[in-house]
């Protein structure tokens, strides 16, 4: 090996561009839009009091980012909407940027605020590309493995990544023979 200095046009484009203030704003508001419609949808009562930690939320989305600027950079590609939700879904359970604050629901359910909510997003998301259907989230306990699984068990970024895309497959939807 030489100990030559490394060129230094070598290393130019390796870094990524810091997500903009206003990508991060739409982003910050598109998440707690979809929030708000997961409480629309759910148990909860429409006065609800909650905690969202904007700073956790943030995180969430900076790390997304930094993902999708990895797979730009080293693979050439473009993140897929299945990948990108199930990025989102995999931080939201790392950092729980979510709480419900009001008596009324201080119950177990209102712990697994957050893994609810990285469910719902993951099933709207792939629901609204038409790669799920609801007959599949319906199948004898698969919401309620999911909510397990998430509460309970560890993920790799790249494990939830894989159980996104396995679940927008045909073969999820597939009865074999009663096994299922």
């Amino acid at each position: 090996m030489s100990n030559q200095p490394i060129p230094p046009n070598l290393n130019e484009e390796t870094t990524h561009a810091i997500i903009s203030d206003g990508e991060l704003f739409d982003a910050l508001q598109a998440l707690e839009e979809h929030f708000q419609q997961f409480l629309s949808f759910s148990k909860y009562a429409p006065d609800l009091t909650y905690f969202v930690s904007r700073y956790d939320l943030i995180d969430v989305i900076i790390q997304v980012h930094k993902r999708e600027a990895y797979d730009r950079f080293f693979h050439r590609m473009e993140m897929s909407e299945r990948k990108r939700v199930a990025l989102y879904a995999f931080w939201i359970l790392k950092f729980k940027p979510f709480k419900i604050t009001d008596v009324r629901f201080l119950d177990d359910d209102s712990e697994n605020v957050n893994e609810t909510f990285a469910i719902y997003l993951i099933c709207a998301i792939l629901f609204y590309a038409n790669k799920l259907q609801k007959t599949a989230v319906e199948k004898s306990g698969f919401y309620q493995n999911m909510l397990y699984a998430f509460r309970y068990r560890s993920f790799s970024v790249d494990s939830m990544i894989l159980f996104v895309e396995a679940i927008s497959t045909d073969t999820f939807e597939r009865e074999y023979n009663g096994i299922v």
